[in-house]
């Protein structure tokens, strides 16, 4: 089927489906409403002149189908009628075949305004943007070399006194001597519960397992701090490299077994040594009477009094010098 564009005359031909259907005209690149061209006969050409040869056109692309959501028609002024041409057909030009295009009435679907995506929060690997340790540091100064100084201190003034009881000495030279050994005792001791304390607030987070003042103030319940220092001590390991893991620290974990052995010679060390000490004064005049009544029991005592402090001793150095290096990795400095 032919049709003709209304604007520039031009014809073409369709398939007789898209009759009413909006296309562009490949010439003049006006759009218009596809409707049947209906020839009429064309006077024949002047003596002498050639007829004119109509040359094949191509015909236009089908037009874009209808989008499902129809817009309102648009209405298009009536085709004129074609009149009798008083001479040839003018030979339509070979055109390009024409691109589809959306019928004007239709518009496309606006696009989605891009918005600049908020700048995410820097955070740590575990996600939390607070301090990694709080700023807390540990000095070995303090908690290693002080206390082994005031610690033996403590134990040769401690061994002393022992010795001129069991020699019956006077009982104003043993107090005397048993009251400088409580001092320096009870100093070492206060750096040790200080430890304590530090060290579970490194590692507070905003729920933490056991807080610091819990950890020190549940040693000074009688009976159960034993379950407590046995609880408490290896907790803080598991505590520890949990904290460092959640949060992606590069540190060393803290070996579990050292401060398991640490708690239960720190409690040894707390019921066959300390509390002796300190509660030695009522008894300095009994001392010799029980090396002499019952030797081999004392003796004993004493023996593991003494095992109990070395141990202690020893493995309070260990573990507060690891402790004081995963303490101050956390901030990254080094304590002195």
């Amino acid at each position: 089927m032919k049709t003709q564009c209304p604007n520039c005359k031009s014809k073409f031909n369709v398939n007789e489906t898209n009759v009413g259907k909006q296309a562009k005209c490949p010439k003049c690149t006006k759009p218009f409403t596809i409707e049947p061209f209906i020839e009429t006969p064309v006077s024949p050409a002047k003596q002498g002149e050639p007829a004119a040869v109509e040359q094949p056109v191509k015909s236009p692309e089908p037009v874009a189908p209808p989008v499902k959501i129809a817009a309102p028609p648009v209405k298009s002024p009536p085709l004129a009628r074609p009149r009798p041409l008083a001479g040839p057909e003018p030979i339509a030009p070979q055109v390009k075949s024409p691109v589809p295009i959306v019928p004007p009435s239709i518009s496309a679907q606006p696009t989605k305004q891009e918005q600049p995506e908020p700048k995410a929060a820097s955070k740590s690997a575990s996600g939390d943007t607070s301090p990694r340790s709080g700023g807390t540091t540990l000095s070995k100064t303090v908690f290693v070399y002080c206390w082994m100084a005031v610690r033996i201190i403590a134990g040769i003034l401690g061994a002393l006194g022992l010795i001129l009881a069991v020699q019956k000495g006077t009982n104003s030279t043993l107090i005397a001597i048993f009251a400088a050994a409580d001092v320096f005792l009870v100093c070492s001791v206060a750096i040790e519960l200080m430890l304590f304390y530090k060290m579970w607030a490194a590692i507070k987070d905003s729920q933490p397992a056991i807080s610091p003042g819990k950890a020190v103030g549940f040693l000074f319940i009688p009976v159960f701090n034993i379950y407590w220092a046995l609880l408490m001590l290896p907790g803080f390991t598991e505590d520890y490299n949990s904290f460092i893991i959640r949060r992606s620290i590069r540190a060393e974990r803290l070996p579990m077994t050292l401060f398991l052995i640490y708690a239960v010679l720190f409690m040894a060390a707390a019921m066959f040594v300390t509390i002796p000490m300190i509660c030695v004064f009522p008894f300095t005049g009994r001392i010799s009477r029980a090396f002499d009544g019952y030797s081999f029991a004392s003796w004993v005592l004493v023996f593991f009094a003494s095992a109990a402090g070395v141990g202690h001793f020893i493995t309070y150095i260990l573990v507060a010098m690891k402790t004081c290096n995963a303490v101050n990795a956390l901030s990254g400095k080094q304590g002195g």
